[in-house]
């Protein structure tokens, strides 16, 4: 299956389906497709706090790059030095609010889950977000995760889609 052939379902984001929406990739068009479905209730799109965390982190990481021209193990260096200069860097605020607050994505409570994760993250061997990712599908019984991480084709219950 793939994205422009959801609809009625409900899915779960990973990270990488965020960066590519807020990104140019050869993978965009479909992301933002998803997140137009989202938008519009044809699809219910759900993500724990991880994803959130992740994908602020990873826009904000790929703006000091941008900006700076900084390598990646500079980035964080510069911002440890420098933690008042991170308002100068907008972008990883203006996407997470509009993920928050613009496509009616459900932030799902992954509290109750941690325990079941440990599970998953020794079964299938898993980091333990990715299986966070994982037992929040299985718990929440969730159609389809939609990634383009391939350790998630490991788990049985899981129907994993790529952009």
């Amino acid at each position: 299956m793939n994205i422009s052939r959801l609809q009625n379902c409900s899915v779960f984001l990973d990270t990488n389906i965020l960066i590519y929406s807020f990104t140019t990739t050869r993978f965009t068009p479909a992301c933002e497709e998803l997140l137009e479905k989202i938008r519009n209730g044809v699809v219910r799109g759900h993500v724990n706090s991880t994803v959130i965390d992740e994908f602020f982190h990873k826009v904000l990481l790929m703006q000091i790059y941008a900006e700076k021209r900084l390598q990646p193990s500079e980035a964080i260096g510069f911002l440890k030095k420098n933690p008042e200069r991170i308002t100068d860097f907008p972008l990883p605020f203006e996407a997470t609010r509009e993920v928050l607050h613009d496509y009616r994505i459900i932030i799902l409570d992954t509290a109750p889950l941690l325990d079941e994760t440990l599970t998953v993250s020794r079964k299938y061997g898993l980091l333990f977000s990715d299986a966070l990712h994982a037992a929040s599908c299985m718990h929440y019984s969730l159609d389809h995760l939609i990634t383009n991480d391939r350790d998630f084709s490991r788990v049985n219950h899981i129907s994993v889609i790529a952009p």
